[in-house]
This record gives C-alpha cells, sequence and structure tokens, in this order.
C-alpha cells in the first residue's frame, strides 16, 4: 500500500513537472479572466451517497442456533408424576420433536417439524368427589410398543421497527397426528387430549419467544456504531473520513439454497478530510426504514485536504527518494505545496545531491469533468541551479505528459483506469475469519475540483457492486 501511494504521489509531482516542457510550446494566457471563466468559485453540493449492500449469511450455523432455542421436548406438568385433572382421570405424556426444516419469505419463517409423543393414563370411580374404586391404567408409545407421530408446523412474521427493535409474531400453524392413542384398557381415544396439551405447551412456547425478541434493543450497539460513523475514522496516510450517515434501510429477510439473505442500506454523506477534529455533539440515530433498494453503491465522496497535510504526504512518500541524471545522483530534499490567491497552487520541490537547485511551479488547475482531463494552462516555473534543466529535458519528457496544442494536459480516466484493478482489491478482501466482501467497481471519475488559498478541495463519484458473505459465527 505504501508502495503504490509512493507510485500515486510521484506521478502527481512528474505531472506538474512535465508540463515544464510544454510551456515553450503552450500559448500565453495574458488575461487573468479568461481562465477564471473555467474555474468555479465554490464546488455545488453532492448529491447523498446511497450504499446499499446485500448481506449474505451461511445459514447452518443459525439453524443451528435456533434448534436449541426451541425446545427438544414438552412435557405434562409434574413429569414422569401423573396429572391429575380430574377425580377420575389422570394421564401424563411426553412429546419428543425432531429435528427441523426451515425456509423465509419476506420476513416470515416457517419452521416443519416432526415428533413423538408417549401417553399413560387412568380412570376410577368417584363419589362425592372421592376415588371410590383403583385406577384402571392403560399408554401408549412406552416399553416396546412404537411412540405416535406428530406433524408441526410454526410460522413468525417478523419485523423491524424504526426504533430498531424487533417485533415477532409466532404461531402453531398446523398440528396434526399420524395415528391415534387408544388406550383398549378403558376404551378410551386419548388423541385429542395429548394434541390439545401440546398445542397448549407450544402456544405457550411461542408467547415466550415473541416476548423474548421484543425485548431485544440493539439501539446501544448501533448508537456506539453510529458514534464511529460521525466521527472522524483514520485512513492512514489519507488522512480522516467522516460517514455522515442520514437514513439507514434494511429490506426483506429470505432463506434461499441454505443462505439467509438480507439488503442493508445507507444514505450518507461521506467526507475525506486532512481535520482530525472531532464533533462532541452526536445527532440520534436516524429511523430505521424498510425501502427496498438494490442498485449497489453509488457513492459522491468530498475530500478537502489543507496544503500543510497535502506537502506532509508528499514528503512522507518522496522525501529523500534518488534518480541518476547522466550519471548525476539528485535527491529530492524538500517538497511545499501552498494556495497563492486566484484558485492557483504553487509547488516547490528542493533537490540536493550531486547538484542542488530548486524547481518552482505554478498556476490554475482546471478539471474537465467530461473528459477526465486536468489542465493548467497558465502553468509558470522558475529553474535555480544549472541541473534543473537538465533534470526537466531529460527525466520527465514524455514520462505522463501528453502534447496537446496550447495546454498542459494529464489524462485522468487513463490514470483512473490504470489504479483500477488496485481499488477492485479493496473491495475482495477478508474482513474477519468466516467474514468477506466481493465487489467491483464500475465506474470512477473526477467531478469536482477546486484550489482554494488554504486547502485543495475534490469531488469523485464512484460506482461500485459490492457484497458482504459470512460462511459462520
Amino acid at each position: 500500500m505504501v508502495d503504490n501511494l509512493r507510485k500515486r504521489s510521484l506521478i502527481w509531482l512528474l505531472l506538474l513537472a512535465a508540463c515544464i516542457c510544454s510551456c515553450s510550446s503552450s500559448k500565453k494566457i495574458s488575461a487573468r479572466s479568461a481562465i477564471s471563466a473555467l474555474v468555479p468559485d465554490s464546488l455545488p453540493p453532492l448529491p447523498a451517497s446511497e450504499i446499499d449492500l446485500p448481506l449474505k449469511v451461511a445459514g447452518r450455523p443459525l439453524i443451528q442456533i435456533a434448534d436449541t432455542i426451541v425446545p427438544k421436548e414438552f412435557t405434562s406438568e409434574g413429569w414422569p408424576s401423573y396429572l391429575q385433572t380430574s377425580c377420575e382421570l389422570r394421564y401424563k405424556y411426553r412429546f419428543v420433536r425432531t429435528g427441523f426444516n426451515l425456509s423465509c419469505t419476506n420476513n416470515k419463517i416457517f419452521l416443519q417439524m416432526g415428533g413423538s409423543y408417549q401417553v399413560a393414563g387412568g380412570r376410577c370411580l368417584c363419589a362425592m368427589g372421592k376415588p371410590v374404586s383403583p385406577w384402571i391404567s392403560g399408554n401408549c408409545g412406552f416399553g416396546t410398543e412404537t411412540m405416535r407421530k406428530v406433524d408441526i408446523n410454526l410460522s413468525s412474521q417478523l419485523t423491524l421497527l424504526p426504533n430498531y427493535k424487533v417485533r415477532t409474531i409466532t404461531r402453531l400453524d398446523q398440528l396434526k397426528t399420524q395415528d391415534k392413542c387408544v388406550m383398549s384398557v378403558f376404551s378410551m381415544d386419548m388423541t385429542q387430549m395429548i394434541v390439545d396439551s401440546i398445542r397448549s405447551s407450544i402456544t405457550s412456547f411461542c408467547s415466550i419467544l415473541d416476548q423474548t425478541l421484543a425485548g431485544l434493543d440493539f439501539t446501544g450497539y448501533l448508537h456506539h456504531s453510529a458514534i464511529r460513523a460521525w466521527q472522524r475514522m483514520p485512513l492512514g496516510p489519507y488522512g480522516y473520513l467522516v460517514t455522515n450517515p442520514l437514513a439507514l434501510r434494511v429490506g426483506p429477510l429470505n432463506y434461499i439454497q441454505d443462505t439467509f439473505r438480507i439488503n442493508i442500506g445507507l444514505t450518507c454523506r461521506p467526507q475525506l478530510t486532512s481535520e482530525s477534529d472531532v464533533s462532541s455533539v452526536i445527532p440520534p440515530l436516524p429511523p430505521l426504514t424498510s425501502n427496498v433498494r438494490d442498485n449497489g453503491i453509488s457513492l459522491y465522496l468530498g475530500t478537502n485536504y489543507d496544503y500543510g497535510f497535502i506537502s506532509k504526504l508528499l514528503n512522507d512518500t518522496l522525501k529523500g527518494r534518488s534518480f541518476l541524471v547522466k550519471g548525476q545522483t539528485i535527491t529530492i530534499k524538500d517538497l511545499n505545496v501552498k494556495g497563492i490567491g486566484h484558485h492557483q497552487v504553487e509547488l516547490t520541490v528542493d533537490f540536493g545531491g550531486s547538484r542542488r537547485g530548486q524547481v518552482r511551479l505554478w498556476g490554475t488547475p482546471v478539471l474537465d469533468p467530461l473528459k477526465q482531463a486536468l489542465t493548467i494552462p497558465d502553468l509558470k516555473y522558475t529553474l535555480d541551479g544549472d541541473m534543473m534543466i537538465v533534470i526537466a529535458r531529460t527525466f520527465f519528457k514524455k514520462k505522463i505528459r501528453k502534447n496537446i496544442q496550447g495546454s498542459s494536459f494529464y489524462d485522468l480516466a487513463a490514470m483512473l483506469k490504470a489504479n483500477m484493478p488496485l481499488l477492485d482489491a479493496q473491495l475482495n478482501r477478508t474482513l474477519a475469519p468466516n467474514l468477506y466482501t466481493r465487489g467491483n467497481i464500475k465506474e470512477l471519475k473526477m467531478i469536482g475540483l477546486l484550489a482554494g488559498d488554504k486547502s485543495l478541495q475534490a469531488q469523485l463519484f464512484v460506482k461500485a457492486d459490492l457484497s458482504v458473505t459470512s460462511t459462520g459465527l
């Protein structure tokens, strides 16, 4: 990354110096107003950026978690003792579920599972509310007898609320027995009683589950994330990024081919700056919405670098670098960039080594957003030292300059295209174990540039596709 940064910084330095070679053939622009007409007094406000990320999460780890949440068995109260519901009747039962199949379509989750139950019961004669005969008992599914089969279907409607809480409505859709339990000792069909008991137990579980999920509150975690989003995040030598989120949205949850899929969206106004100051006032979280979008990333990025920061960046990457010119070693000693008014920028480069000298260049950078070209129509320079002319003519000649009659020109489109593989690599990364991103940049261009007295502003547009995939927990 450092080598790439050095290369890009050196390219910009070579750009300005290469323009020396073309100045002798460029037309002198005497009227300041001719250039002023090409440079705006201020850059227009950027549209809000839209970031929509498809998130894919492997289903099996989550299903295993769900399998631990749903009880493995449901029993009558006091199991394995009998539950006496009246003077003349007592019974006990145990229901054991199997694993379940899960599906999800647009936030509607369906669980299908089978199960087996066993039941034992007894009757007696009662008089005046008291037993007057021995208990006559029977059972199904005990000992060598096969347990009776039951099919169960559950569903849960999931809703993410604007206050970042979860609401679910879970219910038992179907409870169907495959075979009956008839206790022949006293000719009693216990099937419906057991089905009603199992239904009551599962319905109670559904209610508890909904209450538990409703009590979950993600605002604390998200507020911590929001603080980071509104703060200036350091990006190494590139300065600081502040996201400025405006809206958050979540699309519907679906389960396709063993994978949970959901779209997460963010509307924001990102800014890249050299300023490290952090605001102490953190705005509240914007309401969570369910507006579904699938447009990838449309990023409008504003940058604002003061000239001191640019000078430091250039010195950090280029200071001390040497090159040979006709057997002479030339070393970059110092670089300084500053604004000199009227949207002009001045670059001063001090050289040492076998020969000493200084190159000073100044002019007005003008962006043509349609052609993606940077011109400096009024470029001027001074050379201090006898080797400077040799350096300009020998080292810089035809390195990155394109000869266009009457102007010094740099092809931004070609430079951005050349760096596209490096940028694409940043979108295809492993973020953590079992978590990675995949994407590619479709469009990248500079849409605004303005040199001020104290800082250099630029505006970039990036169109890209990006997805996040989790293969485990």
